[in-house]
């Protein structure tokens, strides 16, 4: 019963800024895990199903909505420019301290990169200006309704596709989180376990999407715990910056 619904309960980075060498490590854990366990691998593995549709050399704007300490906002420039691809990358953040810390690790990506500390519903840009939206670990920081009116934000900012990589709960998931933060500061021995207790689980992230109306997004199961909601806008508004 205990796992059964997600917990309310606010993680302590949701409500403080901790000093910034503890910002810093929590990211350089967060950025570990991503790589290690798989978190990287699923959301690029919905944006190779959409290069399918791109040309070669083709200009594509992403912004990477609460980008913490970058890592997949670095991943995805990489990424694309592996495979022939312009890739740029808005990465923003409503906190400066991550974003410092993002900045820090930044080397050869900074040229497709850019950081912007700013709220996603209250972006600085017109409408159209970028062509996906993506967003990692972000959504079990959101109460149901926030979710809702998330996926509507990203629906208005992106013109052609939306990745949404987070946890799913699981009790297994649970465990080893707290195991893997034992080691760490405070901070990742209280927020790692509970991110997991707060994370949905498949089911109940579609019904919020269905109440978002947007029901061309779908769900997908990753390794790692991780699931992805992604997709592309049927007929989507237009194709990628060239």
């Amino acid at each position: 019963m205990w796992m059964s619904q997600r917990s309310l309960e606010r993680e302590f980075m949701d409500d403080h800024t901790p000093p910034q060498d503890v910002v810093d490590d929590v990211y350089q854990f967060l950025g570990g895990i991503n790589r290690w366990l798989g978190g990287t691998r699923a959301t690029l593995h919905r944006f190779e199903e959409f290069s399918r549709g791109w040309r070669p050399g083709q200009r594509v704007e992403v912004l990477d909505v609460a980008t913490g300490g970058g890592d997949f906002a670095r991943a995805l420039v990489r990424w694309g420019h592996a495979r022939g691809f312009d890739v740029r990358v808005t990465a923003l953040d409503i906190s400066a301290s991550a974003l410092r810390s993002a900045r820090q690790r930044s080397t050869s990506d900074a040229a497709g990169l850019r950081y912007v500390c700013a709220d996603v519903h209250r972006m600085p840009c017109r409408e159209g200006v970028f062509d996906y939206v993506s967003c990692s670990l972000f959504f079990h920081h959101l109460t149901d309704d926030d979710v809702i009116r998330t996926l509507q934000s990203f629906d208005t900012l992106a013109t052609r596709g939306i990745v949404v990589n987070d946890l799913v709960r699981r009790w297994r998931h649970y465990a080893w989180s707290w195991l893997l933060t034992r080691p760490f500061n405070a901070v990742l021995r209280h927020d790692g376990p509970l991110s997991v207790r707060r994370a949905f689980r498949p089911t109940e992230l579609a019904a919020l999407t269905r109440r978002a109306g947007l029901s061309w997004l779908t769900i997908r199961l990753h390794f790692g715990h991780r699931m992805t909601l992604a997709g592309e806008r049927p007929g989507h508004r237009r194709a990628p910056s060239s």
